[in-house]
């Protein structure tokens, strides 16, 4: 007796699926290249790299969120098309199956950018890869310091503000006093980013606290911003601003040796009050003698 007719059913299922989707997928996505940042007004090359093992090629397109922007069909008359995307031109001339390059950046290019790589009929197999960028206008000048005076005596307060001017996304502000980063927040005062009319914004920060001794090494404090953006962006400001009526050693052991006593309550005394009566008896001294 013949066999049922849907005996060899389940067979021909596994059949015509292996026909339809292959045992496995030739293709292999290696690697996606996407520039983390750019400059506004630069150049970004996108890669995808990818391994067809025996397959063809059909199309590599590129998408920034949902949008088509870039496709090569090597099989077309005209293998590579452009599509009109906001923020970006793409320069067809330098694209190609593996990267597309896109110039005159804007600040509307910034987003998620996705390949699709597809092998040809009958299989048509898909892979998908993606990264995000982020397009920068960066400050036009380095950081501007306001405030600060020439010089200070112990125990003056110090108010003073860093400003960077004009950028997107807002700089990223630090304070630092004779080289040393001010990250105490009681001495910092954070203010949100300006908006500014075109878009961009301006960031502030200020620094206030009270001068001591360990202010001024040698007379001097130096005060100093650095404005950051990302990775590709540094830069800082600096002043130097003096202690009043300070002293130099030197001077003082002069002062002395002509028989005059001079006290700086900002000069380089230390220890406090021992010291202080040695002095006047040395003086007392001198001017007996």
């Amino acid at each position: 007796m013949a066999p049922p007719a849907h005996s060899h059913t389940p067979r021909a299922h596994l059949i015509l699926l292996l026909l339809l989707f292959g045992c496995g997928s030739a293709l292999e996505l290696q690697a996606v290249e996407v520039p983390e940042f750019k400059v506004r007004g630069s150049r970004a090359e996108l890669s995808c790299y990818y391994s067809l093992d025996n397959a063809t090629l059909y199309s590599l397109k590129w998408y920034r969120g949902d949008k088509l922007f870039y496709q090569y069909i090597p099989a077309n008359n005209v293998t590579k098309n452009s599509f009109v995307v906001a923020g970006f031109n793409v320069d067809v001339e330098e694209s190609n199956e593996v990267r597309v390059v896109l110039r005159d950046l804007e600040l509307g290019a910034t987003g998620t950018y996705r390949c699709e790589v597809i092998t040809e009929a009958p299989l048509f197999h898909t892979k998908f890869g993606e990264g995000n960028m982020t397009v920068i206008d960066l400050p036009e000048s380095a950081p501007v310091l306001d405030g600060a005076k020439t010089s200070y005596q112990l125990g003056e307060r110090v108010a003073v503000n860093c400003t960077s001017l004009y950028s997107k996304p807002a700089a990223t502000l630090e304070w630092y006093i004779n080289d040393r980063n001010v990250t105490q927040t009681r001495f910092l005062r954070r203010y949100q980013p300006q908006k500014e009319p075109d878009g961009l914004e301006t960031a502030v920060l200020g620094l206030t606290f009270v001068t001591s001794r360990s202010h001024f090494p040698q007379g001097e404090m130096r005060l100093k911003c650095v404005a950051k953006i990302a990775t590709i962006y540094f830069q800082s400001q600096e002043t130097s601003v003096i202690e009043t009526g300070f002293l130099p050693h030197t001077q003082a052991k002069e002062s002395h040796h002509n028989g005059q006593f001079f006290f700086f309550g900002s000069g380089g005394v230390k220890g406090g009050g021992v010291e202080w009566v040695t002095l006047v008896l040395t003086a007392v001294t001198a001017l007996s003698i």
